[in-house]
Order: C-alpha cells, then sequence, then structure tokens
C-alpha cells in the first residue's frame, strides 16, 4: 500500500472515531437518570457485542474456506471473541457503587486485549514459519538491518517456546532443540495457542494478585458532594501502579506484532497485518485524544460521562481492530469466492484470473495482453506461496487444488485445467518464457504432490497415474514451447528430469509416443546432459542420471565411462551440499560408490579398491550424519566389494564402517529410523562372518535366530535391486550360507540356515527373471546363480 493511500486511510478512520464519539456523546446528553442512562448504554454495548460474536461465528462457519484457512480463522474467530468480551465488560464501567465490578472490570478487560494481541503475534509468527526457514525468519542475505535482526530474534523466541509446547504434549519424548533437518513439520493451531497462552502469563499473574490481594484489588469508594449527594468510583489503595502495569503488558503484545508484521522476504502483503495494525491504532489514538482528557478534566463528578468515556476508549481499541484485521479478511474472502468450498462449489475461477481479465480499458490489445501477463504472473505467485503453505502445514490435497487454479490461470477462456487433458498445443505455444517457467514449475510441484499423496496410500492409483503424468507433461511442454529458447537460465526443467528418474526406478509408467522404456530414458539422459552443459553440479546430476539409465538396462560398460566423465567435473566438497540442496540427494556421490562393485564385477578389482578408498576418504564426509539411508546405498556396495576381497582384514574395514556410519546410528535412532534401514541386519551378519575368519563370534546364536525368524517386508526387493544390483532375499540367502558354513555343515541350525537360503533363492529368482525367461538385471543374476551354487554344495551329501 502507498504511503499517501495509508494516510487517506488513518484520517478517515480517526474522523469516523470522532464522529461516533460525538454521536454518542449526544446520546448520553439527552439521558439525565443513571437507570435510563444504563439501560441505554447496556444495549449499545449488547448491540456491539452480538455484532463481534456473529462475525466470530462466521469465521468458524467459513473455516474450511481455502482462501480463509492460510489467514487462521480459529485465531481469527478467538481474536473477535476476546474484543467482544472486552466491549460487553465496558458495562462494568457504568456501576461503581459495587465492589465486585469495581474488582472485575480491569482484568477482564486487560486480559482480553492482551490475548487480542497475543493472537496477533501467534498468526504472524506461524505465518512466518511456514513461508519462511526457522533460521531466516528476517531475509536470507548476508546483510540483515537492526529490524530484521529483532525480528530474527523474536521469531526465533517463540518457535522455542513452540518447541517446548510440543516437548509437553509429547510428555518429554520430543526433545527441546532437536534437529528436523529433512522433516517437514506442520506448524498447527495447537502450537500457536501454546505460545499465545503463555505470553499470556504475565498478565495472568498480575491480574491474579490484582483480585486475590485486598490491598491491591480495586474496590468502591463512596464520595460526598456539594448538595449532600453520594457519587462512587473505583479505587485501589495501591493506588494506579498496577492499572499502569497492566496496560503496559497489554500493550507490548502489540508492539511486538507489529515488530514480526514487517517486511520480510517471503512473505507476500496480503499475510502481513503491519498496516491493519497500524490504521487501527492510530483510529484508537484519535479517539484517547479525546476521551482521556475529557474523563482528567470532569474528574469524578459525573459517573455516567465518565463511565461512557473510559468504555469509549476500550471500545475505539477494540473495534477497530476486529474490523480491519477480522471482518474485513472474513467479507473479502466469503464476497470473492476465491477459494472453492467443501460443499461441492461449482465456482472454479479465482479472483485473480478474475483480476488478470479485467484490463479491457486499456487501448492497445499488446498493451492490454502485457497488462493482463502480468496479473495472471502475480496472481500465480501469491497463489504459489498459499499452495506452499498448505504443503507445509500437511495440507496437501489443498497445496494440489492451488496448483490447479495456477495451471487455469494459462488456460483458454473459460477454461479449467485437467489434470487428465494438460495443455492444448495452442495454449503452450502462447505461453511467454515466464510464463512457461511458471507453468512447469508447477507440474513438477504437483507431481512431488501427487507422489506424497500416493505414499500416504499406495492403493491410490490415480495419485500415482498423476504423479507421472505432471512429470512427462512438464518435460513435454518444456521441449516442444517456442519460448523456450528465449530462456537464458533453463534450470527450472532440471527437477523435472530428476524426478522422472525416481519414476523410472520406482514406478511402472508408459512411455509417449510407443517409445521403448529404454529409449525414452536414454533420450530424457541426453537432453538432461545437453541443457545443463558447463553448468557445474547440474551438469553432474545429469551424468548421475545418464550413468543410472544406462546401468538400469545394463549397459554397465557404458556407464563406467559416464561416471568417469562426471568425476572430472564433481567436486564432492563444493558441489554435494548444492546438489542435496536442489535434488534432495546427492545422486554422484551414490553412483560413484555404486560402479566401484561394477569394478569388482568387470575385473578390474584394483581401480575398485582405490575407488572405495576415494569414496570414504572424499565422498562420505560431506554426508550429513542423519542422512543414514544415503550412507547405507553409497556403503553397500563398497562393502560388498570389501567382503569379496575374501580377507578377514578388508572384511573387518566394511565392517566397521557399516557399523559406524549406519548400524549405529540406526540402533539409537529406533523407530525413527527410517524402514529401508532395516536391510543393514543381513549385511552386518555377512560382514561379521567374512571377519571371523571362519570361526564362531560372540552374535552368532542370535544372528542365526534372526535369519531364521526373520520377517522383511515384500517391497525390500525392489530397491535393493534399484540401489545395490541385488534382490534382497539373494543377500538374505547369502547371509543364512555364510552362517551354515560357520555352524557347521552337520548341525541343525546349518540344515535350516540351508534350506532358509534356498527358500530365499527361489524368491529372487521370481524377481530376477520375467515370464518369458528375460533376465532383469545380469548383475544381479549373476550375484543369484553364484550363490545358488555355493548353497547346493554345501547341501550336498559329503
Amino acid at each position: 500500500m502507498k504511503a499517501p493511500q495509508q494516510h487517506r486511510r488513518y484520517i478517515a478512520a480517526g474522523a469516523g472515531g470522532l464522529t461516533l464519539l460525538v454521536a454518542l456523546a449526544a446520546v448520553i446528553g439527552s439521558v439525565d437518570s443513571t437507570t435510563s442512562f444504563r439501560v441505554c448504554f447496556g444495549v449499545f454495548l449488547f448491540i456491539i457485542c452480538v455484532g463481534q460474536l456473529k462475525v466470530a461465528a462466521d469465521l468458524y462457519k467459513h473455516r474450511n474456506n481455502l482462501l480463509l484457512q492460510l489467514f487462521q480463522p480459529g485465531s481469527l474467530s478467538l481474536f473477535v471473541a476476546a474484543g467482544a468480551i472486552a466491549s460487553i465488560a465496558s458495562l462494568l464501567f457504568a456501576f461503581s457503587e459495587y465492589d465486585v465490578t469495581c474488582a472485575l472490570r480491569q482484568p477482564i478487560i486487560l486480559t482480553s486485549i492482551t490475548f487480542m494481541g497475543n493472537l496477533l503475534i501467534g498468526r504472524a509468527w506461524r505465518i512466518g514459519s511456514i513461508i519462511s526457514s526457522t533460521t531466516t525468519f528476517a531475509s536470507s542475505s548476508d546483510e540483515i538491518d537492526t529490524l530484521g535482526m529483532a525480528r530474527l530474534k523474536v521469531m526465533s523466541g517463540l518457535s522455542k517456546l513452540s518447541q517446548l509446547g510440543r516437548y509437553v504434549r509429547s510428555r518429554g519424548r520430543e526433545k527441546i532443540g532437536a534437529s528436523n533437518s529433512g522433516i517437514r513439520r506442520a506448524i498447527t493451531f495447537a502450537d500457536s495457542i501454546f505460545v499465545v497462552m503463555v505470553l499470556l502469563i504475565p498478565q495472568l499473574v498480575l491480574q491474579i494478585v490484582n483480585l486475590s490481594v485486598p490491598s491491591v484489588r480495586m474496590g468502591s469508594v463512596e464520595i460526598l458532594e456539594d448538595e449532600g449527594n453520594y457519587n462512587y468510583t473505583c479505587e485501589s489503595r495501591a493506588g494506579p501502579y498496577v492499572l499502569i502495569v497492566g496496560i503496559v503488558l497489554a500493550a507490548i503484545p502489540f508492539g511486538i506484532s507489529l515488530l514480526i508484521n514487517i517486511e520480510s522476504k517471503g512473505v507476500p502483503d496480503k499475510f502481513r497485518e503491519l498496516d491493519d495494525i497500524v490504521a487501527s491504532m492510530t483510529s484508537s489514538f484519535w479517539m484517547l485524544l479525546a476521551t482521556l482528557p475529557t474523563v482528567g478534566m470532569i474528574g469524578k463528578t459525573q459517573p455516567n460521562a465518565r463511565a461512557y468515556l473510559m468504555a469509549a476508549s476500550v471500545l475505539s481499541f477494540v473495534l477497530p481492530l476486529s474490523y480491519n484485521i477480522a471482518q474485513t479478511r472474513l467479507r473479502n474472502v466469503v464476497s470473492t469466492g476465491h477459494a472453492r468450498d467443501d460443499v461441492n462449489s461449482k465456482e472454479r475461477t479465482s479472483i485473480q484470473r478474475q483480476s488478470a481479465r479485467s484490463s479491457s480499458d486499456l487501448s492497445s490489445s499488446s498493451q492490454r495482453q502485457s497488462k493482463r501477463t502480468s496479473l495472471i504472473l502475480k496472481a500465480a505467485e501469491e497463489t504459489a506461496v498459499m499452495g506452499k503453505m498448505f504443503d507445509t502445514m500437511g495440507s496437501t490435497s489443498k497445496a494440489v487444488a492451488m496448483n490447479r487454479d495456477i495451471l487455469t490461470l494459462f488456460k483458454a477462456e473459460g477454461d479449467d485445467y485437467s489434470w487428465e487433458a494438460g495443455f492444448a498445443p495452442s495454449e503452450i505455444n502462447s505461453l511467454g518464457p515466464k510464463s512457461l517457467e511458471v507453468v512447469v514449475k508447477t507440474l513438477i510441484g504437483s507431481s512431488k504432490l501427487w507422489h506424497s499423496i500416493f505414499l500416504s496410500n499406495p492403493d491410490n492409483e490415480e495419485a500415482n497415474r498423476r504423479f507421472v503424468k505432471c512429470c512427462t507433461d512438464a518435460l513435454d511442454i518444456f521441449e516442444v514451447a517456442p519460448a523456450k529458447k528465449q530462456l537464458s537460465d533453463r534450470s527450472v526443467i532440471f527437477p523435472g528430469y530428476s524426478a522422472m528418474n525416481v519414476i523410472a526406478k520406482t514406478t511402472p509408467y508408459v512411455p509417449p509416443n510407443n517409445m521403448s522404456r529404454e529409449e525414452f530414458e536414454m533420450t530424457l539422459a541426453e537432453n538432461f546432459v545437453k541443457e545443463t552443459l558447463y553448468q557445474q553440479y547440474h551438469q553432474c546430476r545429469a551424468l548421475a542420471f545418464q550413468a543410472d539409465v544406462m546401468r538400469r538396462h545394463g549397459n554397465y560398460e557404458d556407464a563406467l565411462s559416464v561416471i568417469e566423465e562426471m568425476k572430472t567435473i564433481y567436486d564432492p566438497q563444493l558441489h554435494s551440499k548444492a546438489l542435496v540442496k536442489e535434488y534432495v540427494t546427492d545422486q554422484c556421490s551414490y553412483l560413484v560408490g555404486a560402479s566401484t562393485f561394477w569394478l569388482h564385477h568387470y575385473g578390474r578389482n584394483d581401480e575398485a579398491l582405490r575407488l572405495c578408498d576415494q569414496v570414504v576418504n572424499t565422498m562420505l564426509p560431506e554426508i550429513e550424519a542423519t542422512e543414514l539411508v544415503t550412507k547405507f546405498t553409497i556403503l553397500g556396495p563398497i562393502c560388498r566389494t570389501l567382503a569379496n576381497q575374501r580377507q578377514t582384514s578388508d572384511a573387518k574395514k566394511a565392517l566397521e564402517l557399516l557399523r559406524t556410519h549406519v548400524s549405529d546410528p540406526a540402533a539409537l535412532a529406533g523407530g525413527k529410523a527410517h524402514p529401508v534401514l532395516g536391510m543393514r541386519v543381513p549385511f552386518m551378519i555377512i560382514l561379521r562372518c567374512c571377519s571371523s575368519g571362519g570361526e564362531a563370534y560372540g552374535d552368532l546364536n542370535t544372528d542365526v535366530a534372526y535369519m531364521l525368524n526373520r520377517s522383511d517386508p515384500a517391497w525390500f526387493e525392489l530397491p535393493s535391486l534399484t540401489y545395490l544390483d541385488a534382490a534382497w532375499s539373494t543377500i538374505c540367502a547369502e547371509a543364512c550360507l555364510c552362517l551354515a558354513k560357520i555352524t557347521g555343515y552337520n548341525s541343525p541350525d546349518s540344515s535350516a540356515l540351508i534350506k532358509e537360503g534356498l527358500k530365499c533363492l527361489e524368491e529372487s529368482a521370481n524377481t530376477l527373471e520375467k515370464e518369458d525367461g528375460t533376465i532383469v538385471n545380469s548383475m544381479a543374476h549373476s550375484y543369484h546363480s553364484h550363490t545358488l551354487s555355493e548353497l547346493e554344495n554345501l547341501s550336498a551329501p559329503v
């Protein structure tokens, strides 16, 4: 909002408040009796209170409105309700002859106003926390001004309060200050309310003391007038000090709310309430400028006028806040129908799209198109922020709905975006460079959201289909759109290639244009490499993608050549963390680790051992200690390579690596560890057997019992084959083989282990061979055959 508009708003608010003051003064001036004044004044305050409660009820009623949810209707409803309590409590100013009314009015009004200020803090903190990182609330730049630094400290302090609340609610299971890196945490309504209530404690303590201590508590005092009449006023033997402290405690939250609502990176203006709070305070200032001096001048001789002016002072603070913060939000959201309601709403055109198409008064068509594009892009940006907020809050389906609204903005007039139909060729051709970026980025983001929905419910085939469709649509649109030629930075599509690699590894799909999977994936990899030329870590990721595709289709020698090229560019210290930030994981270090076993398999053992040392010494230290799954996928092939050296020292080295970097940390994590880390146990058993030199070791009986009674999930088979070039059941069979050799040929355990190993190999045979006899993975099949041969030899009678 521009400064002149702000000033006009503040002047109008002040003028409106003074007009109301004069009107009320005229009413009160016409009322002589105390009883009539109280009735009139009570009715007036009751009407105001009912109006506020109606707003609170409407906010609750429309709480499922998609856009209103981002303004936190629960907190807004409580905000207005607290204002209603303060408003009706102002009636107590008119009953100064009763001790109870004197004692209650200050605690009720000040506590309600403080609660309102705390709610402003809680809402602003929650929005800022959702949009921004907990460590970069103020700005992501190197230079943060004084206000920004103060905001950062306040936001961090509020986050620590929230962590305390989580600690209390979890009964100590969730540690205060524990790192949540890599784990998306929804910042809930309960979190913000806990912060609000903690901030309310000082005022509550003060008002409890105020009510409990007779020498501090307000009481009714009789005053004799000149004509022998009596009036009453409320006073405290402690003087005004408790009242002053209470007012200060009530004012502090509003000051803090102004601070954390200052402009900050990533928070759209519509979610910052700085202007609304300032406008409300300005209006209140003008009213207080008239009421408080008047209260001082009339003293205690006119109780009705004094009661009216004190109540007007309270209302001047409460009503503008209720209107500017809550009523305006409710009116705008409900009247525009921006978001789709949960009750089968058929209106799907957002407010942004309406505003984007309201530029017909411009003189030239090029100006109209430019203006329309600008408004569409602005609407898309704001909607994307809302979608990100929903995603962070854990409302994935609502984030998907916001993404669909964004894509609808770029459809032809009157059409809504369909996940199945996508964009028509004419619509793709009409996209400008910036519009192309937005569409591609939104489709890739939608693909990830649909994948999350599918993972939460694997029976949802529609989500899985749309996961694949959004990603392939993004890649196809970027490839054919004419605006692509105008883009100097094409990094917007890179996450799409990366996501497609995940799809190719884990999800059945049908390639477009009747292409085979190998042809389609190789074409994608070549395009990715071409798009990232000379772009350092992006080029590394593209080459890793290409090597992975080659490996997946059995071209290991070609994959090794590509990895050699990648290693000439890849610098772990420089690129690893950048890759994790951009692509979630460092696929480069993983592929280099995987290639150690490929080299060993093809007889290049010395190269394999040198590369093992290189990965352990230069790449593994760059992986965060908490990324146990990444470490396991890197170390798995290395441990297999070292174990196959048939040297006790190499096996011990592999055992120590896996124990230090994966097994012990996973054991400490307990139930919080990723389920896939359960795969580490047979690996550890194989390495313990190899490092024992064929002799019994301490945990032998425990390991035997584990292998004979294990109950691994069926889905272990696919990730093991995808990332370790070995069927999971073959690895388990090898663990049984190693244990059987140590337990002795004729022991019951040995027989049971051989039987279990052969059973595992039957499972892996089904995994590695299709119905037509085609081998799925040649390297994994070779491992299966070798293990089967050894088990059969071991089971043969001597």
